[in-house]
């Protein structure tokens, strides 16, 4: 299907770029047939030539930053744990204690969870539009949201964060894949609780309508600009505040995530009142798929 369309695009532009053509050599004829000023031909295919251009040039240009995001990512993201492993890895071959073994292991464990959890969501960057492979089942959103709050427990604890979350009393049962589901709410509260300064607060809450559920998950963290409204659920996008916090960070949890709830016939979308005044993460899904 992919192919098709791709191929179906590239058709339309060559379609296009002829008719356009065709327009600039039977200029006379078809101002004559039509009664159309002189100018008004010339001018299409002026704008045309124009707009052609600027997509080839952005095009490009995405393409090469494109390649420079993606050996970024490898760079950090993955040469972090690795060098890490490699190091612990040294270190059990001399002579340690048996304690100090036993950590080195889970260091190992915990890097090689790392790597796999970002070559997932590389993967995901190519299956996650296909809606074939979405597993579309009953479930309580509440109980999703409690496994991803255990999954943060430590942190939460550790930073004094105040975390708030809703009965949802009430709210029936929405048609959800599992595990994506889990992996947006995750992403989520995981910015939610790596973002928010120890002390803030997390709130955890939702808005039932006739027609579906409005989850809202709010935190008092770094917050948002103007760019970051526009372009966070862009591929590869990271706000400046964001880097500055956490170099290894991808800019592909908030892409998927979007990606993920549109397939589900869903919304969602975020609003600051600007930096430092945390962020609120809104997720629209509807009762009936």
């Amino acid at each position: 299907m992919g192919k098709f369309l791709k191929t179906l695009k590239i058709s339309s532009w060559v379609i296009y770029i002829v008719f356009i053509f065709f327009l600039i050599i039977q200029k006379d004829k078809i101002s004559t047939l039509y009664n159309l000023p002189g100018f008004v031909i010339p001018t299409i295919f002026f704008i045309s030539m124009i707009y052609i251009c600027y997509k080839y040039i952005y095009f490009l240009a995405t393409k090469d930053r494109l390649e420079e995001e993606i050996i970024s990512i490898v760079n950090h993201t993955f040469r972090t744990p690795l060098t890490s492993m490699t190091w612990y890895t040294k270190e059990l071959e001399k002579n340690i204690p048996q304690n100090e073994k036993f950590m080195y292991l889970q260091n190992i464990n915990n890097g090689i969870d790392r790597v796999l959890g970002v070559v997932d969501i590389l993967v995901g960057i190519k299956n996650i539009k296909n809606i074939s492979g979405y597993n579309f089942e009953a479930l309580s959103i509440r109980e999703i949201i409690e496994k991803s709050m255990k999954k943060y427990a430590n942190n939460i604890n550790k930073k004094n964060i105040t975390f708030s979350v809703s009965t949802f009393a009430g709210i029936p049962l929405l048609t959800l894949d599992l595990k994506k589901i889990s992996f947006v709410i995750d992403s989520i509260v995981e910015n939610a609780v790596f973002y928010t300064k120890p002390g803030g607060k997390i709130l955890i809450d939702c808005i039932s309508t006739s027609k579906g559920l409005t989850l809202y998950i709010s935190d008092t963290g770094i917050g948002l600009e103007t760019k970051d409204k526009i372009m966070i659920f862009s591929k590869f996008y990271r706000g400046k505040a964001a880097k500055l916090m956490n170099t290894d960070g991808m800019g592909l949890k908030l892409y998927l995530s979007h990606q993920i709830i549109r397939r589900h016939h869903g919304r969602i979308y975020a609003k600051s009142n600007g930096p430092s005044e945390g962020t609120t993460f809104f997720i629209e899904l509807p009762f009936n798929k």
